[in-house]
């Protein structure tokens, strides 16, 4: 065999050109074929299709081409036609004119690609890839008895479950899809709220001992049914879970189909229980949490006891019952170390029966973040890893990824991206959408944080939270409008009266603008309903505070010292100590507590103390020149210190028109010390009036001793001056509501007409 003839005779018959040409357009082909296969939605098996025929027709193509050949006459086969008819040579000058247009189209879809693609990388770290998305509806319980509910909840769930197993798919969260139980709503209504492209709905009947599951899958954007099934199964209380399991499996396989899912998931037992009761009462006990209402978390309570009682190894069960002691801790009535006791309790319990349960991990983080009233580092470190932990177990469950994010810091944009993560999947969620209220606003965007909540108003009319969050935002930076929050805050107040939040609210809003008689029926109401909350005794203690009630107030504050339970001389007690003495005016029993629990205050050699000890640096110095004794190179040392720590937290080199407003706090206190006026009302003025944060306290500027050397000075006292006649003007608003209310006579001061 000649070689080097067998390879001329491919060229002079143009086989090379051929494959070339032909490789390179089917590779373009193919290309075309997959980047336009999604958005047209095409079956899955339509480019597995593509490119068989592809790679079928390569090996044709040159076969083709050897065995045939073009001619003036029409074609031929190779053999036959003789050398001086043949045309090859033409032929080869078309291909080659074809392999340059094909490798220009080749060499332009490459660049198009490379450009487009990295530009879409670059510019959004968490570009979102577009997947399949469904909701899954509530099943409807069709019995004649209407008797199947719970059973018809729990396919939903189990339902739901087992699709969020899936990586490749967006479903819709529990709490969203669950708004829509019962309602008649508009297909595409429902999925532009949830944001999902397909909806899975159906119903349950039962009837003697059958039960007939119908389940359909429904496109959102023209109400298309792409697919529905009936399933009839033989119905005993023991194979109820049994029959969830199968159906869900079923479904699942279809809509894998249908929504061209081709990744495999594998599907664990994760069955929570196998008490029929038991599930029930978990699934009422969950319903009962969403709205936060304090009676409702009660009641949750119940439940969850309940489903543990019917089954003593229902780890979900526990782990919830942990969570709704932590939830009526922050909204309803219970002792702390009740509260804090049955968390442990049960969250042991949860994790002895399953050690990898996300839920039981998220109420550890509660545990940790709540159990103390003063949030040590200790407690902060421990808090962040158990919801870091728990968000890897359940990362595609919206509750623990909004409680992963609660863990980051309150003001930065990753824990705003990790709140949208959790609404993409569940945009209905109440607590979620305050939550993202709460951080927009805490990042500057207001009127992202306006939308949202009065999205959340409009969507959960009985979490009342969220009226409460979009009142702080008219009393709160950049608006401070209290009078116009006082008169809010007093109409939610006259419709949900002993809601602890309203009630809160109203407390520090009529104490901040002297309707002290108003603020003491407030404060004795939330003492009346809630005894054992933490609130009762720091709203009171405010309350007293802002009255000038001294002696009362430090009875109170004292009460609190006690509840806290802080170690004598530890560095979470220091504050506390320093704000007692303010109050009693001990100054000298103060230093002497400094020199005995921290004396590093005092060493030659100090450079670095810990943020705690670092933050109490003004009170100390200022109770340190009230001292007998000589402590000039201390307290140099001390400012120097402070001052140093704070020019590193500078993001524009100190400029007060830039600086975030803790770095602000910092600076005002550095120039009351160092009895810089001029700087002090340059900051105060920058807070108060520029950026509209009116928090400004006159009774603590008054006992802080830091500000001794400052408060008589001419700059300072029109400061104040201005101050006050700002308040004057909002008082004069919730006083004015308050006549129109006929209230004015109940609680109008002593010294008012």
């Amino acid at each position: 065999m000649n070689f080097k003839k067998i390879v001329s005779e491919l060229k002079r018959r143009n086989v090379f050109k051929v494959a070339t040409v032909y490789g390179i357009t089917g590779w373009l082909i193919i290309q075309i074929i997959t980047s336009i296969s999604e958005p047209l939605s095409l079956p899955i098996w339509f480019d597995t299709a593509i490119i068989i025929l592809v790679l079928i027709g390569f090996p044709i193509s040159l076969i083709f081409a050897w065995a045939f050949e073009m001619t003036p006459e029409g074609l031929k086969k190779t053999v036959k036609v003789e050398a001086e008819q043949s045309v090859t040579k033409t032929t080869g000058k078309k291909l080659n004119k074809i392999i340059i247009s094909v490798l220009s189209v080749f060499i332009l879809f490459l660049l198009f690609d490379k450009v487009f693609n990295t530009t879409s990388l670059t510019d959004s770290k968490n570009a979102i890839v577009s997947l399949p998305s469904i909701a899954v509806l509530p099943f409807a319980d069709m019995s004649p008895k209407n008797d199947q509910e719970y059973f018809s909840d729990g396919l939903s769930e189990e339902l739901l479950n087992v699709l969020a197993k899936v990586n490749n798919i967006k479903v819709a969260g529990r709490t969203s899809s669950f708004k829509f139980k019962g309602k008649n709503d508009d297909i595409k209504k429902i999925g532009a709220e949830l944001g999902v492209d397909h909806v899975l709905e159906g119903s349950v009947r039962k009837s003697g001992n059958t039960i007939r599951i119908t389940a359909q899958l429904i496109k959102v954007s023209d109400g298309f049914h792409m697919w529905s099934e009936t399933y009839d199964r033989d119905y005993s209380a023991d194979e109820i879970f049994n029959i969830q399991d199968e159906i869900s499996k079923v479904v699942l396989k279809e809509l894998k189909i249908k929504l061209s899912i081709i990744e495999e998931t594998n599907i664990t037992d994760h069955k929570l229980t196998s008490n029929t009761e038991a599930y029930e009462a978990y699934l009422k006990g969950n319903q009962l949490l969403i709205n936060r209402k304090p009676k409702e978390i009660e009641d949750a309570i119940v439940e969850f006891k309940k489903a543990i009682a019917l089954d003593t190894k229902f780890a979900m069960a526990y782990a919830r019952l942990a969570t709704s002691y932590g939830h009526l801790f922050d909204y309803g009535n219970i002792k702390r170390d009740i509260a804090f006791k049955n968390m442990r309790k049960y969250i042991d319990k949860a994790l002895l029966l399953n050690s990898n349960l996300g839920s039981a991990y998220a109420a550890l983080g509660h545990y940790y973040q709540k159990r103390n009233f003063q949030f040590s580092k200790d407690d902060e470190e421990s808090y962040k890893g158990a919801m870091k932990k728990a968000y890897e177990l359940e990362p595609n469950n919206p509750e623990i990824i909004m409680w992963y994010g609660n863990s980051l810091d309150f003001d930065s944009v990753e824990r705003m991206e990790v709140y949208l993560k959790a609404y993409e999947i569940d945009p209905l969620a109440p607590v979620l959408l305050n939550n993202l209220t709460m951080t927009s606003q805490a990042i500057g965007e207001y009127k992202k944080a306006e939308e949202f909540a009065k999205k959340n108003i409009e969507l959960n009319p009985d979490y009342i939270r969220a009226r409460i969050t979009l009142i702080e935002m008219i009393t709160s930076e950049p608006n401070s409008k209290f009078g116009e929050g006082f008169i809010e805050a007093h109409k939610a107040y006259k419709k949900y009266p002993k809601h602890l939040d309203v009630l809160d609210l109203l407390a520090g809003l009529s104490s901040r603008l002297g309707l002290h008689k108003f603020a003491q029926d407030i404060g004795e109401t939330i003492t009346k309903v809630y005894p054992d909350n933490d609130s009762n005794l720091v709203v009171n203690f405010n309350i007293l505070m802002n009255k000038g009630n001294f002696p009362d107030a430090i009875k109170l504050l004292d009460k609190l010292l006690n509840k806290m339970n802080l170690k004598e001389g530890s560095e979470n007690r220091l504050n506390l100590e320093l704000f007692h003495s303010m109050v009693a005016n001990e100054s000298e029993k103060m230093i002497d507590y400094i020199e005995k629990h921290h004396p590093i205050y005092f060493s030659d050699t100090l450079t670095v103390l810990s943020e705690n000890l670092n933050n109490s640096i003004p009170e100390v110095v200022s109770f340190l020149r009230k001292g007998d004794k000589e402590y000039s190179a201390s307290i140099t040392r001390l400012i120097k210190l402070l001052t140093s720590v704070i020019e590193k937290e500078y993001k524009f080199k100190g400029d007060i028109t830039k600086e975030k407003n803790g770095v602000l706090w910092k600076l005002d206190k550095i120039a009351a010390i160092t009895g810089d006026a001029k700087s002090f009302v340059a900051i105060i003025n920058e807070q108060y009036f520029n950026r509209k944060i009116k928090n400004f306290n006159f009774i603590q500027f008054d006992i802080d001793p830091i500000y001794d050397d400052i408060k008589n000075t001419p700059e300072v006292k029109e400061l104040l001056k201005r101050i006050n006649e700002d308040k004057d003007i909002m008082r004069a608003k919730a006083v004015a509501y308050l006549k129109e209310e006929g209230l004015w006579s109940k609680y109008k001061e002593d010294n008012e007409k």
